[in-house]
């Protein structure tokens, strides 16, 4: 499945940005390429630009991409430049970015399953209840944004994502049984990859040090060691930046893991609550 517009985007700028870092070319040099400002380049690395077929090709050029890479670029670069409904606000671009560069992310959700381990209908279904002005197609496009971004999950350099979830979240009944029951089966999936980890915090846990939040640590590669929190309302999304807000939150999902259940025994739980949908 080809990338939506703006996932293609982002794909696209990290894709070059990372071939011009490997060929040790300046943006200056790529400016110089395609005839234009150093801004320009910026804003197409950071996947707030497209560029032309013709501008492609010669990037791949200066780079020295193989032919493989090269078509790769080609058709986030077509899928990049295609229309479509949906706008995503600057936010929500620069939370995708900041994702498409992680290298962990650690996240708790109360209230929903996360993101990146959505299936296609279960996104839908909430997108559905949260956007209601929304029309049916505008939320299969969002959906189908959301699902391309999981590959990060499992490609050849995968994230590392860490899931701590409420109970509340796996026994509330989006979509009903027909979307909830394969929701979890895909969590059992997923729990199963090298990089991911699943945890659920039982009610019977009793207060933890997250009521009342849902956050994401985001540790990037570049540069190394480097983090941010994430955290998302109705309306927007919030950076917290300054090293102690960092640490409360990477503290506070250390200690959600000390009360959460083990991984086999959340999966034993998930099991269980998909016997129960049947």
């Amino acid at each position: 499945m080809n990338a939506t517009p703006p996932v293609a985007r982002l794909q696209l700028g990290q894709m070059l940005r990372e071939l011009r870092e490997t060929a040790g070319k300046k943006r200056s040099e790529a400016a110089d390429t395609l005839e234009c400002q150093v801004a320009k380049i910026s804003k197409i690395e950071t996947g707030r630009a497209t560029l032309s077929p013709g501008d492609a090709r010669l990037l791949v050029d200066l780079y020295g991409a193989d032919d493989e890479v090269a078509d790769a670029v080609f058709q986030l670069a077509r899928d990049a430049r295609k229309r479509t409904q949906v706008r995503f606000p600057d936010w929500v671009k620069r939370f995708v970015t900041m994702e498409s560069i992680a290298e962990s992310i650690d996240v708790y959700e109360p209230e929903l399953i996360p993101g990146l381990m959505q299936t296609a209908e279960y996104a839908m279904a909430v997108t559905a209840a949260t956007h209601p002005e929304k029309t049916g197609e505008e939320i299969e496009q969002m959906a189908n944004t959301r699902a391309s971004r999981q590959a990060r999950l499992a490609d050849e350099d995968p994230i590392k994502y860490s899931a701590v979830i409420s109970e509340a979240v796996i026994r509330r009944p989006i979509g009903g049984p027909a979307v909830m029951r394969p929701q979890l089966e895909h969590l059992c999936r997923l729990s199963e990859l090298p990089n991911v980890t699943l945890r659920i915090i039982p009610f019977a846990a009793g207060a933890h040090s997250a009521m009342g939040s849902s956050f994401r640590v985001i540790r990037l590669r570049k540069p190394s060691g480097a983090r941010t929190v994430y955290l998302e309302d109705a309306v927007f999304g919030h950076y917290l930046d300054g090293s102690t807000q960092i640490d409360r939150h990477a503290r506070a999902f250390e200690l959600l893991q000390s009360v959460a259940s083990s991984e086999a025994d959340t999966v034993a739980t998930l099991q269980r609550v998909i016997r129960e949908l049947t």
